[in-house]
């Protein structure tokens, strides 16, 4: 079967924007968890997905992602994998790529991660990225996950994913399904993009960062400006 519809979201608002000495459940500073305001954009995220027949979430690895899209696994039993495609980017303004924690400690967080019927696409970056190499390593990522998506056999193989990652990651998923990589993508916490494709293979944009299940609205919206990461950005 072939992959027909994506949906992609970003990340709900981080327990670091507003307190600055957030726990950290993998014990790395640059793992922060979602606020209550994002944990409550994670329950309103899954509340509107729930009915999408959505059959995998392929995820960054970095905790504050994982604990968006829980919430719709749990609901729905979804087959939750991690895929680096959608990890976050660092930029050379950081110096050194900073990882996400082991797989297995992930496990024993998120019980209901999948790590064992997926390998990732790509690995996770060894160095700080450029703008340009975050696009295409997102790029090479997705075609990977893709193409392997649409050579499955199984009965059970996806017609629809949902890709969670964060706004670097959220923007250059989308511009590289759109084959355009100057594409204004829009990416509030939360938000949601949809894309469906078409007979040629290509996609389809049915909307941008889409933020009318969220009862507070668009929120930390982000672009890149130079490389520099979000988490830098004040």
């Amino acid at each position: 079967m072939v992959l027909k519809e994506i949906y992609i979201t970003r990340h709900g608002f981080r327990e670091d924007w507003v307190n600055p000495n957030p726990p950290l459940p993998t014990h790395l500073p640059n793992d922060p968890p979602l606020s209550k305001l994002g944990r409550s954009q994670a329950k309103e995220l899954a509340n509107f997905l729930k009915h999408k027949s959505i059959d995998r979430i392929y995820s960054s690895p970095f905790y504050r992602v994982l604990e968006t899209v829980y919430p719709l696994v749990k609901e729905c039993n979804m087959p939750l994998y991690i895929d680096n495609s959608m990890a976050e980017w660092v930029g050379l303004a950081h110096g050194r790529y900073l990882p996400s924690a082991p797989l297995p400690e992930l496990k024993q967080l998120f019980p209901k991660l999948d790590i064992e019927h997926h390998t990732s696409s790509i690995p996770l970056p060894e160095e700080a990225e450029t703008v340009h190499d975050c696009h295409l390593r997102v790029k090479r990522g997705l075609d990977k996950l893709i193409d392997s998506l649409d050579s499955e056999e199984d009965p059970e193989s996806p017609h629809t994913i949902l890709l969670a990652g964060h706004a670097a990651s959220v923007i250059c998923a989308v511009r590289a399904l759109l084959n355009n990589a100057q594409f204004f993508v829009k990416c509030g916490t939360c938000s949601l993009t949809h894309l469906v494709r078409n007979p040629d293979l290509t996609w389809t944009l049915v909307s941008n960062g889409d933020c009318q299940h969220l009862s507070q609205g668009e929120q930390r919206s982000w672009m890149f400006s130079g490389d520099v990461p979000d988490y830098e950005v004040k």
